[in-house]
């Protein structure tokens, strides 16, 4: 501890009151000095000028030095007159081999374990009825502060006032308080988990929210793709009616070309009754279905879509020769040809 906030005079006067401990005048420790400096006698007066002859450091080095002899001085006290109290008896240390076999332990039994102590000697009652010197003494300190910070994890919904072995110790190991490596070591040889079940369970909960989150993330993608294959499905069934339409329309137009009499010839244009407007959209349909629905290439002199068209004619149970397939096919293309030159 440093002292920093001592003044200078407020140094000198310390160290005054440490060197002549039998000198407890008021007026030295408030710095008032309204007494008579001649009952100080010669010695006082003498060591209060060395002080004063100081420096700053110096001063606060000479001050700093007492400071800390005379807090190990006090440690070494506390700890002769500790020695002494009912807590360090040979009967207040903790057989850990017997409280390791407990299923529970309070929380007040947990605290005088982990400070090594035997809970049926040392617990918050006793320490309390000890009254001074135990009240003020070391381990009593460190047993108040244990179970401050218990209370308020309990307060929390952190801590339970009533655990297993392993829960506790690992509570102990989460807020860094020290505990007896043989305590430890008797809870575990009895198979107990040192475990934290409240952060297990905390990290569970998240770990199940999260995988909630994301199952619903999954179901909403699962929705949407059963969307889209049904509408899929729905454009396709348009598109297979509108292909039969027009196919339809294709084998009607065939039906009509065959009672025509056009001469075979690639390219001239029937002559019949028709209008020639419809006769030229009847041409364009048969064209378009022929190229589109079985690959018919003008250029291609074998004409293989002629036989899959009369192959699907017969199934359908019209019947219509190779010859006048082509003959139509050749009519179609020849309108097609001059429809596309404009």
């Amino acid at each position: 501890m440093e002292h920093h906030y001592f003044s200078r005079r407020a140094k000198i006067n310390w160290l005054t009151l440490d060197r002549f401990a039998q000198i407890s005048s008021e007026d030295l420790l408030t710095g008032t000095f309204s007494i008579n400096w001649a009952v100080e006698s010669s010695d006082v007066l003498a060591f209060r000028a060395s002080l004063e002859s100081l420096d700053e450091e110096q001063l606060h080095s000479r001050f700093r030095e007492r400071i800390a002899f005379r807090e190990e001085d006090r440690i070494d006290y506390r700890e002769e007159v500790d020695a002494g109290l009912f807590f360090n008896a040979p009967a207040a240390f903790a057989d850990y081999g017997r409280w390791a076999r407990q299923l529970t332990w309070t929380i007040d039994e947990c605290i005088a374990l982990s400070l090594g102590r035997s809970p049926d000697v040392v617990n918050a009652l006793t320490l309390l009825q000890a009254g001074e010197p135990v009240t003020s003494s070391e381990l009593a300190k460190e047993f108040r502060a244990r179970y401050s910070i218990a209370q308020n994890w309990i307060e929390a919904g952190q801590l339970e006032e009533e655990a297993t072995p392993g829960e506790y110790l690992a509570w102990l190991t989460r807020t860094r308080l020290s505990c007896a490596p043989d305590l430890v070591e008797a809870v575990a040889a009895l198979g107990h988990q040192i475990a934290d079940w409240k952060a297990i369970s905390e990290e569970l909960e998240t770990d199940i929210a999260d995988l909630q989150a994301r199952n619903a993330e999954l179901l909403e993608n699962d929705r949407r793709w059963a969307q889209a294959l049904n509408d899929f499905r729905v454009d396709t069934d348009v598109e297979i009616q509108r292909l039969n339409e027009q196919l339809n329309q294709a084998e009607l137009a065939l039906k009509l070309a065959d009672q025509q009499t056009v001469q075979p010839v690639f390219t001239t244009i029937d002559h019949d009754t028709l209008d020639p407007r419809e006769r030229k959209s009847l041409h364009k349909i048969i064209f378009s279905m022929a190229k589109a629905k079985y690959k018919f290439t003008p250029e291609n002199e074998q004409w293989p879509a002629v036989s899959k068209i009369e192959s699907d004619m017969d199934l359908t149970g019209l019947r219509l020769s190779n010859k006048r397939i082509r003959f139509h096919l050749a009519a179609a293309a020849a309108t097609a040809k001059q429809e596309q030159r404009k």
